[in-house]
């Protein structure tokens, strides 16, 4: 299902001429409203946000030191994972993109798409670019036996000192947050091995509750991937939005968005940390899982339950 939104200029989300839509989307939504609007429609309850999100960690020098920057619980996770590949039989490697292997990920991510409710498969438009920059990716890939059972679509960008992680599937079932973790510590290392400073995870939709769930969010911050506006990472990668949350009829409770922290003359606030919001119905909502690094704080906003 489409998400049920209302687009609304600056006047509009000031005068409380928006209201006459609540009742009937989830979202309403300023776009692209001038910075110097921004402290007015915060005000107002519109929050400027970026329109994507990259997520960015530095690789550092050792796994050592990588692990150590996460919490115990986190560290667990991962070697718990690790753990699992060959009790379940599964072998892990790094490969080239070849076409057999571009249509082995592309079925795998078919599938996971088509398990989600409101999922888009962006990679299978993209895939005849993704050929002809085939030399630049490098696959992590888990096997059992020889079927492909998850795949990073991982591609080396020298020029920005980046490992990005373009694209990831595995299969359905129990062990796919493990499988995934495992991918995204191997894009890691990968981009240490490299010689990369960064690695990060490609782009989200700044919105978690609806395409992308509030659980993605929790998942990529435990690894210790730091969200960005997609624009500091990938110049006009997105645009500014400024959004309202209404109600949830197609979005999920809680939803989750990153927004532009407010600073004097508003120009030094895009490359500040983000603020993570939390919409809810919830009176006592329980935030702990919606922590992570590098963010400027996080605030609760209360829906009112329709």
């Amino acid at each position: 299902m489409g998400l049920p939104m209302a687009l609304v200029d600056v006047d509009q989300a000031l005068n409380g001429q928006w209201r006459r839509y609540e009742d009937a989307v989830d979202i309403v939504r300023v776009q692209d409203p001038p910075v110097d609007t921004w402290p007015a429609l915060r005000e107002a309850g519109f929050l400027p946000k970026p329109q994507v999100v990259m997520w960015r960690a530095e690789a550092l020098d050792s796994e050592e030191k990588y692990l150590a920057a996460l919490s115990g619980k986190d560290r667990y996770d991962i070697r718990s994972a690790y753990r699992k590949v060959p009790e379940a039989g599964l072998h892990v490697s790094t490969e080239p993109l070849t076409v057999p292997l571009l249509d082995a990920f592309m079925d795998l991510y078919e599938q996971q798409v088509s398990a989600m409710r409101n999922g888009l498969a962006i990679a299978l438009r993209q895939r005849p670019q993704i050929l002809a920059e085939a030399e630049t990716y490098r696959v992590v890939t888990v096997r059992s036996g020889g079927a492909l059972v998850g795949a990073c679509l991982n591609q080396d960008l020298p020029a920005d000192d980046e490992m990005r992680a373009r694209f990831s599937a595995v299969t359905a079932g129990g062990r796919g947050d493990s499988l995934t973790r495992v991918l995204y510590v191997e894009t890691l290392r990968e981009a240490r091995l490299r010689g990369r400073r960064w690695a990060t995870l490609g782009r989200d939709i700044n919105l978690y509750g609806h395409v992308v769930k509030a659980g993605l969010f929790s998942f990529k911050a435990r690894l210790g991937f730091v969200a960005v506006p997609g624009q500091l990472v990938e110049p006009g990668s997105g645009s500014h939005q400024a959004d309202r949350v209404v109600r949830f009829e197609e979005l999920a409770d809680p939803t989750l968005l990153l927004s532009y922290a407010p600073a004097p003359g508003e120009a030094a606030s895009v490359a500040a940390p983000l603020w993570l919001d939390v919409y809810t119905a919830s009176e006592e909502p329980d935030v702990r899982p919606f922590r992570g690094p590098g963010l400027a704080g996080t605030r609760v906003h209360l829906v009112a339950r329709r």
